[in-house]
C-alpha cells in the first residue's frame, strides 16, 4: 500500500492541466510481478510509440483489452498500479506513451496545450496494432482526463468495442475556460478543437463515464450530459475528485470495486 501511495503522491505532484512529459520510467511491470512485452509501435507520420503489453494469468483471462490511453503527465509507468488490479482481473492491458512521453519519439511539447491532435495519431496506431495482433479479445479503450479528448478524435478513425472515460472531457474551450478560473492559467487549444463536440457525439461505441462528485473540471453533469447523447451510454459516480476513481472505490485491494464495475460493463 505504501508503494501505492507513492506513485499517486508521483502522479498527483505532476501537477495536472498542463502536458508534463516524463522520461524515465519510476518502475516497469516486471518489478511489480507482471510479465510483459515491449513493443514499438510506428506510426503513419514517422514517430515510433513505446508500449507495453501486460497479459492476465490464463486462468483469470476474461478475453477484453483495454488500450490505456492516460492524462497528461508522466508517463505510462506511473499508471502500473492502475494495470496490476486490471490484468489480476482479467483483463489484457496495453499501455504506451504518447510522442514526447517514455521512451516514444522526440516531439517538442509546449506545456500550455491542452492537448496534441499527434496524440490522437499515436492512439489510433496502438489500437490498430492491438487489434490486429491480439485476436479473439474485444478491445476497448481505457482513457483518463486529457486522454478522454485524445480517445475522442482517434475513435473518429480507428474502431474500438467500447470506451471507458474517467474524468471526460466534455468540451474543451468550457475545460479552458476552468482552468483559467481555478487554476489562473492561460491554457492553448489546437488546431480543430472547434469539431470537439460534433465528434463526441459521432462515437458509436457503448460508453462508461466514471466522474468524481468532487471534481470541479469534469463534473458528473457534463458526463451525464455526453451519456444521453446516445442510448448505448452509461454513467458511473464515485466520491472522489478528478480521476481519483480507483482510490475511491477501494474495498479490499486497489481499485476493486472500480473494476467490478468495468467488469460488468465489458462483460454484458
Amino acid at each position: 500500500m505504501k508503494n501505492i501511495l507513492l506513485a499517486f503522491v508521483l502522479l498527483f505532484s505532476l501537477d495536472c492541466y498542463a502536458i508534463r512529459p516524463v522520461r524515465e520510467y519510476i518502475t516497469t511491470p516486471d518489478s511489480l510481478g507482471m510479465s510483459y512485452e515491449q513493443q514499438v509501435v510506428k506510426t503513419p507520420d514517422g514517430y515510433e510509440i513505446n508500449t507495453w503489453y501486460i497479459k492476465p494469468v490464463t486462468s483469470k483471462d476474461n478475453k477484453t483489452t483495454l488500450v490505456l490511453s492516460y492524462a497528461d503527465g508522466g508517463n505510462m509507468s506511473y499508471w502500473l498500479y492502475h494495470i496490476k488490479s486490471l490484468t489480476e482481473s482479467g483483463y489484457t492491458v496495453v499501455a504506451f506513451d504518447y510522442r514526447g512521453f517514455g521512451k516514444s519519439s522526440d516531439f517538442e511539447i509546449n506545456p500550455l496545450n491542452l492537448y496534441y491532435n499527434e496524440f490522437a495519431t499515436d492512439l489510433q496506431s496502438v489500437l490498430r496494432w492491438t487489434k490486429k495482433n491480439i485476436q479473439g479479445n474485444k478491445t476497448g479503450v481505457l482513457a483518463f482526463s486529457m486522454g478522454t479528448i485524445v480517445a475522442t478524435l482517434a475513435l473518429q478513425q480507428e474502431k474500438a468495442d467500447f470506451l471507458i472515460g474517467e474524468g471526460y472531457v466534455y468540451a474543451p474551450s468550457a475545460y479552458v475556460e476552468k482552468i483559467k478560473a481555478l487554476k489562473d492559467r492561460d491554457i492553448i487549444l489546437p488546431k480543430g478543437a472547434d469539431n470537439y463536440d460534433s465528434q463526441l457525439k459521432r462515437i458509436k461505441c457503448s460508453m462508461l463515464l466514471v466522474a468524481g462528485e468532487k471534481d470541479e473540471f469534469t463534473t458528473v453533469e457534463e458526463s451525464e450530459k455526453i451519456a444521453l447523447q446516445r442510448r448505448n451510454r452509461e454513467t458511473l459516480k464515485h466520491s472522489g475528485n478528478h480521476t481519483e476513481g480507483f482510490i475511491t472505490m477501494t474495498k479490499d485491494s486497489f481499485g476493486d470495486m472500480y473494476i467490478k464495475e468495468l467488469i460488468r460493463f465489458t462483460q454484458k
